[in-house]
């Protein structure tokens, strides 16, 4: 009997571990099919119409972005522009420098575009936030600041491959809010011919993974919130009727004795 159940065992061994690399295998399959589906979805993401939001966001990550930002506030697609995720030690200044490479040439040369003057512009219609260290920290800064101005519609400025992400973050600090998405494409990352290149590989698969986390930040955050609704409903105390207090029954004055 003993040995039955010794040879049961050393049976059933290989066999969960078997069941196990399935397993793995299969969530890997999934995995990596979802992760060319988020390409697919990355090159699909279109430029929305011209239409005018109150406000343009640009988070920070690149010359094209925010070169692509600020010709859309010269455009006089939004009354104002906010550069989100600044380093602590930057200036207007020091932004309009690093964005000139990203300029045309001839705006290079004279930081004038199409007659406004950039660092006018800048000035102007600039502001810079310097709270935010990831995607989620761009959207609480940008809600606490379209709060505050009481804007409703922003147009968002980031690279392609990492909108989706943002748009999720976005969509959970700022409900109610209308985003346009404003893909910019990256020509250090391709997308077109990403399963060519290793780096390109490697990097848009860790960026659908963080995808991935942000969505599930996103579910867990909306059930929270559903349940701590449910509980202050629950436990909130029922109200009781209150029946009016009887008038007050007047006493009469006691007849005097005679003297």
């Amino acid at each position: 009997m003993a040995r039955r159940d010794r040879d049961e065992e050393s049976t059933s061994f290989p066999t969960r571990i078997g069941r196990w690399l399935m397993l793995l295998a299969a969530l890997g399959l999934l995995w990596l099919g979802g992760g060319i589906a988020y390409v697919e979805r990355v090159e699909s993401i279109t430029v929305p119409s011209t239409e005018k939001t109150d406000a343009i966001v640009v988070l920070t990550g690149g010359g094209a972005r925010l070169a692509t930002a600020l010709r859309l506030l010269n455009e006089n697609k939004a009354e104002r522009l906010l550069v989100s995720g600044v380093a602590q030690t930057a200036t207007k200044a020091s932004l309009l420098q690093a964005v000139l490479p990203a300029m045309p040439d001839a705006v290079q040369a004279s930081s004038n575009w199409q007659g406004i003057d950039l660092q006018l512009l800048f000035d102007c219609c600039v502001d810079l936030g310097f709270e935010a260290d990831d995607t989620a920290g761009n959207a609480a800064e940008t809600a606490s600041w379209a709060a505050a101005r009481g804007y409703k519609t922003i147009r968002l400025v980031t690279a392609n491959y990492h909108m989706p992400r943002a748009l999720v973050e976005f969509g959970r600090y700022l409900p109610g809010f209308t985003v346009l998405p404003h893909p910019v494409r990256s020509d250090a990352m391709r997308v077109e011919d990403w399963w060519q290149r290793r780096t390109a590989t490697a990097f848009l698969l860790g960026e659908y993974t963080k995808y991935l986390a942000a969505l599930l930040r996103a579910h867990l955050g909306t059930q929270l919130t559903a349940t701590l609704e449910q509980k202050a409903v629950t436990s909130a105390p029922q109200s009781v009727p209150v029946q009016p207090a009887a008038p007050p029954v007047e006493e009469k004055p006691a007849d005097e004795k005679p003297q």
